[in-house]
């Protein structure tokens, strides 16, 4: 199982990213709804859990959408707790352009995966040609995927990052949003993993607005809110009731029971956990607030994803 890092990002430890410099061969990241830039890491690191002279996209995500970066962070806190291996996503300030981020790691180019390259999902199904759905994307499809490349374990990993989409969720694995790491042997034989679960922007109800927590945290609310929320894919890409997030946990457990064990630990983690985790963002003093009404709002979602995780585990 992946290994966290020791360390982790303090209250008092923004990160300044005005004096790093951007990647002098890819300085955006031209992906997305809004570019992304990609900076390097000074060396010296200015702090532990950063690596010296390696890359992270700086995402600075504005207006309504400023919550992504509670986002990033929480769902990169919760994976540590869960044993998820997702990109470390710490917040970040450029005080130049007086703008608040989240820098989040490139999960290739150093230590163990130093002479990885990656490619996304969504350039192997195009290379097999494979139609793909832009609206809606197939889990089996994807579990296919990843079979016919041969990485290790690919039942495991879609159970794993199911649930804990589903525990976040996260709207937004569509299939530029996972992809493979791709390494050559010297002999020439080229081998697949899975890369970690990156993008988790779109989760923890980031899209609702501070006025409107109120209302979102009472019990009606709440229940409506958690019920509409779906995968980008469903079971099969025409099969849009599937895609919600329980209804395909249930799915996925029907068709494939000895996953269950791996989305029951990432089910099953304490709420002690989760509090602690959202006691400490509401600590940071940075520009975009993390309010007690907001961590109140994330704690019942995730509260209520749990108990219907659990459930459909046993239906």
């Amino acid at each position: 199982m992946w290994v966290p890092a020791s360390f982790d990002q303090a209250a008092g430890e923004i990160i300044q990213v005005d004096a790093w410099e951007p990647d002098d061969k890819f300085p955006v990241m031209p992906l997305g709804q809004k570019p992304k830039r990609v900076l390097v890491c000074p060396t010296p690191s200015p702090h532990r859990f950063l690596i010296a002279g390696h890359r992270y996209l700086f995402k600075e995500p504005a207006g309504h959408a400023e919550q992504q970066v509670w986002s990033e962070v929480i769902a990169y806190k919760l994976a540590r707790a869960v044993g998820v291996e997702v990109p470390p996503a710490f917040l970040g300030y450029d005080g130049r352009r007086d703008s608040p981020g989240v820098l989040m790691e490139f999960f290739f180019g150093h230590g163990e995966r130093a002479d990885a390259r990656f490619v996304h999902a969504r350039d192997r199904f195009q290379a097999l040609g494979v139609k793909l759905d832009e609206r809606r994307g197939s889990l089996a499809e994807n579990i296919k995927l990843s079979r016919q490349h041969q990485v290790p374990d690919p039942r495991s990993w879609w159970a794993q990052t199911l649930a804990f989409d589903t525990l976040t969720g996260n709207t937004d694995r569509h299939s530029e949003n996972w992809g493979f790491l791709i390494r050559r042997s010297p002999d020439g034989r080229t081998s697949y993993e899975l890369a970690p679960a990156f993008d988790n922007g779109s989760s923890l109800g980031w899209i609702v607005r501070e006025p409107d927590l109120q209302r979102h945290l009472e019990a009606a609310g709440l229940r409506r809110f958690v019920e509409r929320g779906r995968h980008h894919y469903g079971w099969l890409s025409w099969d849009d009731g599937s895609a919600r997030h329980i209804e395909l946990a249930r799915r996925f457990v029907a068709r494939h029971g000895v996953s269950r064990p791996t989305i029951a630990r990432i089910a099953g983690i304490a709420e002690s956990k989760v509090e602690a985790v959202l006691r400490s963002c509401s600590e940071f003093d940075f520009p975009v607030r993390f309010s007690e009404q907001r961590a109140a709002f994330v704690l019942g979602q995730i509260r209520a994803r749990r108990i219907a995780l659990e459930q459909a585990l046993g239906g």
